[in-house]
């Protein structure tokens, strides 16, 4: 690659960042709406002794700002250990931020838009795999993030009295996705769309 090649992809590369940021910033609000359905139904799957409840809430500093907020309802006792648990009807909360929850669609998104390419259905097959698999990574993400955070203060009454409950597997994928592990599976996914492309169109 010559070095006005890669002038040219970076430039590129930038360029699909801003426009990628400004869209989530801006319709954030709304895409965010359009997964709660999904996102709800993922976590049900995920901790089917919970009843969850998502709506976004407006940031005090900005009104283009949100956060997800979590409401979940305990369906049947929670044992925690052998000397406590959470009774059924029990109110329960946690919140994540939106833009930063969205960040691997736009890591993934600039990937793809700046992918070099030969032709024009390259690029349209390799945007509508990238929607595809970013629902799949947020779905991947958001969800165990969500109910990590509640599971975090649940261990810690946990681990206090005799035979705890076992760590459930969403607080460790959630663990690894906060120190990078969104990011990978970002990446991961955008080189997944890249090489499918080329299978699909043998180019």
């Amino acid at each position: 690659m010559s070095r006005r090649d890669l002038i040219f992809l970076t430039l590129k590369g930038l360029l699909a960042w801003l426009v990628l940021s400004c869209f989530v910033f801006y319709l954030g609000e709304w895409l965010a709406k359009g997964l709660c359905p999904l996102t709800k139904a993922v976590m049900i799957s995920m901790a089917p002794d919970l009843s969850p409840s998502l709506k976004l809430a407006k940031s005090a500093q900005s009104q283009l700002d949100y956060s997800i907020e979590l409401t979940a309802w305990v369906l049947q006792p929670i044992y925690l250990n052998s000397n406590h648990f959470i009774p059924p009807q029990t109110e329960l909360k946690s919140s994540a931020h939106l833009i930063h929850s969205f960040v691997p669609l736009v890591i993934e998104g600039v990937i793809l838009l700046a992918w070099p390419v030969q032709c024009w259905q390259q690029r349209l097959l390799l945007i509508g795999l990238g929607l595809l698999t970013a629902v799949l990574v947020v779905m991947a993400t958001l969800p165990a993030q969500l109910l990590g955070k509640l599971e975090i203060y649940f261990q810690d009454i946990a681990v206090a009295g005799q035979n705890p409950r076992p760590v459930p597997l969403f607080l460790d994928w959630m663990v690894f996705c906060e120190v990078g592990g969104r990011w990978l599976l970002a990446i991961v996914a955008a080189w997944l769309c890249v090489q499918l492309q080329r299978i699909f169109l043998r180019k």
